[in-house]
């Protein structure tokens, strides 16, 4: 850590916002996961998406959610200091996830 990347992350996504339908910005995912579970940080995504999350029961459901609610959207999500795969896949799943002209921006300390 220590070389500013959640605070370029942030100025790039605050730059560029306008030109998505929706967008999102997750900070420290890593700490995050260390204190809720992941479906409570899908709910966190959809809720800043303004797409609704009462259907979100476990990570299966947030992901499919995501998934239909954002895969025809031209999205601009940001995930900050992720530190597994897992929280990639279950918060970004596969490519098919987002519509054309998408951008997903990942910073890591690794």
């Amino acid at each position: 850590g220590g070389v500013g990347k959640t605070t370029i992350a942030r100025a790039v996504f605050e730059t560029i916002r306008c030109r998505f339908e929706v967008t999102c910005f997750l900070a420290d995912v890593r700490e995050q996961c260390e204190k809720k579970d992941i479906t409570d940080i899908q709910k966190q995504l959809l809720d800043q998406m303004n797409i609704s999350s009462n259907a979100v029961h476990n990570k299966y459901d947030g992901g499919t959610i995501i998934q239909n609610s954002l895969r025809l959207k031209k999205v601009l999500l940001v995930l900050d200091d992720v530190n597994h795969e897992k929280q990639l896949e279950d918060l970004a799943g596969e490519q098919d996830w987002f519509g054309p002209g998408c951008r997903i921006i990942i910073t890591t300390r690794d």
